[in-house]
């Protein structure tokens, strides 16, 4: 009976922080739950995305903090940490298709260029380090679309 409610929570688990076993799809499965992210953010109104940026970054981070057994980096099939990414990079923004793309595009550059500090980040334990890292690439993209809709506003 144990073992069973056991895996039973292992297959939850895993379904979480895979974000639906997205995380598993061969080739750049980071760049899979960004877009799955970006997908969630065009369905739900601005007001349910923020509360929900607040629930996954709760439940992902005591989740991912307490409950993985993994050794070394970020294991690439937790995805969950780049739905929380694309969350953080569109706080604040209206979610259309052409800020929706460009906060994936800049999300994915910080998050894979990894400029200081979110090199650092990467480097905290479990999962700690798992969500930073994301949490920080998305704080960079979200004020980049800052800057460019001042730009674009300017006369």
């Amino acid at each position: 009976m144990i073992e069973r409610s056991t895996a039973t929570k292992d297959r939850a688990l895993l379904f979480f922080v895979t974000s639906g076993f997205i995380g598993y799809l061969p080739f750049a499965p980071g760049t899979y739950g960004s877009a799955f992210g970006c997908v969630l953010l065009y369905l739900l109104p601005s007001v349910f995305a923020n509360a929900i940026f607040v629930i996954v970054l709760a439940v992902a981070a005591v989740m991912a903090i307490n409950s993985l057994s993994y050794e070394g980096e970020d294991p690439g099939y937790i995805v969950v940490d780049e739905i929380i990414g694309m969350l953080v990079t569109m706080v604040g923004h209206k979610a259309t298709i052409v800020n929706l793309a460009a906060g994936f595009v800049l999300f994915r550059f910080f998050d894979i260029v990894k400029p200081f500090p979110i090199k650092r980040a990467e480097t905290l334990r479990k999962g700690y380090g798992v969500v930073a890292d994301d949490f920080l690439a998305g704080i960079f993209a979200s004020l980049v679309l800052f800057l460019w809709g001042a730009i674009r506003l300017r006369p």
